[in-house]
């Protein structure tokens, strides 16, 4: 089954598609939870034995009941509940979170919410149960040696990338003088595009990209440095897909002046005159390091062993069940009531946070924007990479914006038509798709577009609101209003 905005090409192949409302998938998994508790399908031995707050967990789920969660998802009440009887009665049950259900205002409580679905229903005791995001949390090297935080002069100024406009024209005590951009092309990627781009074009802001390509970051730098790419420097791999650690050893050696990142921030530190000898440890003095853990998942993997053999699983049994017998939490229990969530500020019982904008209706900002956009990516770039690569770019074709044919024959726009795409913050141009993958009141566009590539110099993050999600400063990338209509000649 796949739960998405979209009929993707994983959907169309699904057993079944659930269509929701962007933003609106925290509200969808309390209903399906109202559902079993509804039924008494509840795992009692593992929710006992395993979890802490159950009975305001149960509280809060007795809120969102079917009838509910379908005006606030627009998941029909019949779908919901026949969807939570297969939930009560499937065991073992596995989630699978994908990367982007998460970009919005209420991102993380909904990551929350849903993870919390196995620990009602037992799944986390059953192999092939639960729920994944990604597997990185199980490489637990050493990264306190390899980050040196306390080389950090107390007091130090933390930016964040994704409110890089922020950075660069707001902050102003003292403001930002220097920039140093490396494997990003932030100006295609980030949100608010128009307001990264005025950024940096100030003329007070000394700008250094390293980059294997004049991006359309590149184009703002005052210099530039040629990096190496992944076949000519050597790198230790770890992966949010699988449970392999891996080495990279160079292929080839770097043509030209290009170095590997690290080596230019060690080059740049001698002439900083900076003094800890750390600054200066090899690529492969840094994979030691990080490989020198004490964790029992790490064991026995050593550099001599990847540069001999290529890579190594993580010492983690088959099947692997990492949360049968505990959490790694300060309790050791799943925490439906999480102390930590209340002195962050945040509901401590996994609630609904509606989005900032992509689930609203009938306020002014629905009327001015009537539609959800989101953006998924391209299936021929990895985000912004690859999208100057000629035959992939002609694979991908110009930037699209799907609509239903009830949104695009309320706007008079056919099949093949060029759009623009537009809301208070800024706009892009698409050639209009029209196609019931969509539901009437979403849009979907395409992320990863080089600007300077692509009729009207943008992409989708023109429209992205530069905001926070409720957890961890995630950027809200499908969070988003817009109208639509033909583009100007």
């Amino acid at each position: 089954m796949s739960i998405d905005p979209i009929r993707t090409r994983t959907a169309e192949r699904a057993d079944e598609h659930v269509r929701v409302i962007p933003g609106t998938d925290a509200a969808l998994a309390l209903g399906l939870l109202h559902v079993v508790v509804s039924l008494g399908k509840e795992d009692r031995d593992f929710i006992d034995a395993h979890t802490t707050g159950w009975e305001l967990f149960r509280r809060r789920i007795l809120e969102y009941p079917p009838e509910r969660v379908a005006d606030i998802t627009g998941v029909p009440r019949e779908r919901i509940v026949a969807l939570g009887e297969r939930l009560a009665s499937t065991r073992p049950t596995g989630i699978r979170l994908t990367m982007g259900m998460q970009r919005h205002g209420g991102g993380g409580m909904a990551v929350r919410v849903i993870t919390c679905i196995p620990g009602v229903t037992g799944d986390w005791r059953y192999p092939g149960g639960g729920a994944v995001y990604d597997t990185r949390g199980f490489f637990r090297a050493d990264w306190k040696a390899l980050g040196r935080d306390d080389l950090r002069p107390p007091g130090t100024r933390t930016l964040t990338m994704t409110r890089l406009g922020e950075g660069l024209l707001e902050v102003t005590d003292p403001p930002v003088q220097a920039l140093l951009v490396y494997s990003s092309n932030p100006v295609a990627t980030v949100p608010d595009q128009n307001k990264v781009r005025r950024g940096l074009a100030r003329e007070d802001l000394f700008t250094v990209v390293i980059d294997h390509f004049q991006t359309d970051t590149a184009d703002y730098a005052d210099l530039l440095l040629p990096a190496t790419m992944q076949t000519e420097h050597a790198d230790l791999h770890y992966a949010y897909g699988h449970l392999y650690v891996s080495w990279n050893e160079p292929a080839v050696s770097p043509p030209g002046e290009c170095l590997p990142n690290s080596e230019i921030f060690r080059r740049l530190a001698g002439r900083l005159g900076v003094t800890e000898a750390c600054v200066y440890d090899s690529d492969e003095e840094l994979a030691r390091q990080v490989l020198a853990s004490a964790d029992p998942a790490v064991t026995g993997i050593t550099l001599a062993r990847l540069k001999r053999e290529g890579w190594a699983r993580l010492a983690v049994p088959t099947p692997f069940v990492p949360f049968a017998h505990g959490f790694r939490t300060k309790s050791g229990k799943l925490e439906f009531y999480s102390a930590r969530m209340a002195e962050a500020g945040l509901d401590p019982v996994p609630a609904y946070t509606p989005p900032y904008e992509a689930a609203q209706r009938d306020t002014e900002l629905s009327r001015r924007y009537p539609l959800a956009l989101i953006a998924p990516a391209s299936h021929y770039f990895l985000n912004a990479m690859f999208a100057n690569v000629p035959e992939l770019a002609e694979r991908q074709g110009r930037p699209t914006i799907e609509l239903h044919p009830m949104d695009a024959a309320a706007r008079g726009l056919t099949a093949g038509a060029a759009a623009r795409i537009y809301n208070q913050r800024g706009e892009f141009r698409a050639t209009v798709i029209v196609s019931d993958r969509v539901s009437p009141g979403t849009t979907a566009g395409i992320k990863g577009f080089w600007p300077k590539r692509v009729a009207g110099a943008a992409n989708a993050n023109a429209t992205v609101a530069e905001r926070d999600a409720d957890m961890g400063r995630g950027a809200v990338f499908h969070d988003n209003r817009v109208e639509v209509e033909r583009a100007p000649d």
